[in-house]
């Protein structure tokens, strides 16, 4: 096993509670704007230790995702080393295999992958992440500053669960 990583992850989507996309369904409007934001709480890869670092990233897909053709960003904790850096892309791009691996086949076109100051904090069992300068979520609402996303998404779909994936 090259790597393992584990803690705490959430989504916020623009469609209406609930998402089709779960049932490999149709958006509820004509396209589908996600953003997954995972918080580790224990990894590694390679043995280059992951723990407390955050991982956002930002997908606009057709109506139906199983479709594929993604944009995707993704967006690195800057606190990392260069290393820690390269080790967070490979596992959360799906890049160094396991469970989003998966997602490879579906990703038409990588916008970017860049360092950002991530804030991952959950408190009262609602969780919030921020890319500064980027974008803000939290379990009821998505508000974006710059790029492809400019409502707020309050009362729209969003999923808040614990993550282990190993490759």
């Amino acid at each position: 096993m090259s790597f393992f990583v584990e803690g705490d992850y959430f989504e916020v989507c623009n469609c209406d509670v609930s998402c089709n996309c779960i049932w490999l369904g149709a958006a509820t409007r004509e396209d589908c704007d996600v953003l997954f934001a995972w918080h580790v709480t224990s990894g590694a890869k390679d043995g280059v230790e992951l723990s407390g670092l955050n991982a956002v990233m930002v997908v606009h897909s057709p109506k139906r995702m199983t479709d594929g053709g993604w944009k995707v960003a993704l967006y690195l904790d800057d606190r990392a080393s260069a290393e820690q850096s390269e080790a967070l892309g490979a596992v959360f791009s799906g890049g160094a295999g396991g469970y989003l691996a998966g997602l490879g086949p579906l990703i038409g076109e990588v916008a970017g992958v860049q360092p950002a100051s991530i804030t991952f904090e959950k408190s009262d069992g609602s969780p919030h992440a921020e890319v500064a300068g980027a974008l803000s979520m939290s379990s009821d609402q998505l508000v974006s500053y710059h790029g492809h996303w400019s409502a707020d998404f309050s009362g729209t779909n969003s999923f808040v669960t614990d993550f282990r994936y190993e490759g």
